[in-house]
């Protein structure tokens, strides 16, 4: 799938910083979001990058009512200015759910243990996937954010970049297909780019993003591909009022799916 449109692509430490300011600025001028603002253009290797699957070439952190922004620039020179607000907008719209953490919180021994008791091990593995459904549900509402002030085509760049197809993912699942909780997880974790990917679909905005996304993970055996699919329509039913009772039926629903075979 090819983007048509911003061909640009940055290509020096200052013009990543002078790119995300504005796009800091915007965002938090259109969502009255904290006006201090710290932006630090990290020197990240890339192999370090790849050591770790927690560490993002980008982030931010709200503490205090300040923002703080995170660039690795070894990984983000290259990438194109529209990608680049697409992904400070995202990053920027899970800061703002900090704002309100009462709205999106679910307790794991008052929600979620009662519809499937286990101890030990077994304890750990479902919390593991509750984080994920939990983190794909953020990210639908974030991105529901940004489509409504009206961002939604940086949102189209930044998932495309991020859309990569994987042969070691690819041999990964095959690998684990028999194991019906650590698939579970799995698709899962991977529900968390699918959701807003979806949405944009939903809204009639990225029908071909969409195709694309399914055509980099063929892999996924139809019956994987409907319990994406399924998972998308569970958590988009009002999700902001219903955080804690979506995120109880998407557990269930993966409960029923792969836990209990």
């Amino acid at each position: 799938m090819e983007m048509d449109g911003d061909k640009s692509a940055i290509s020096a430490p200052s013009e990543l910083a002078e790119h995300t300011a504005r796009c800091v600025d915007q965002f938090c001028r259109q969502m009255s979001f904290p006006s201090a603002v710290d932006i630090r253009i990290v020197r990240h290797p890339q192999e370090d990058l790849q050591r770790s699957s927690r560490v993002s070439p980008l982030g931010a952190t709200l503490t205090d009512q300040k923002l703080s922004i995170y660039l690795h620039e070894d990984s983000l020179l290259g990438i194109s200015p529209l990608a680049l607000q697409g992904w400070l907008d995202i990053e920027l719209a899970r800061r703002h759910l900090e704002l309100d953490p009462a709205l999106y919180r679910v307790n794991f021994d008052q929600d979620i243990r009662p519809h499937f008791y286990v101890s030990g091990s077994g304890t750990h593995l479902v919390r593991h996937l509750v984080v994920h459904l939990e983190a794909s549900l953020k990210n639908l509402i974030a991105t529901q954010l940004v489509i409504e002030i009206g961002h939604s085509k940086p949102l189209l760049y930044f998932y495309h970049y991020r859309i990569n197809p994987s042969v070691a993912e690819q041999e990964n699942y095959q690998r684990l297909f028999p194991y019906h909780w650590i698939r579970a997880i799995f698709l899962c974790k991977k529900n968390k780019g699918f959701t807003p990917v979806a949405l944009l679909a939903d809204k009639g905005i990225a029908a071909e993003l969409e195709s694309y996304w399914w055509n980099c993970h063929a892999y996924l055996v139809p019956e994987d591909k409907r319990f994406l699919q399924t998972l998308f329509s569970l958590s988009k039913q009002n999700p902001v009022k219903r955080f804690a009772e979506n995120l109880v039926e998407m557990f269930k629903f993966v409960k029923a799916q792969l836990l209990i075979r």
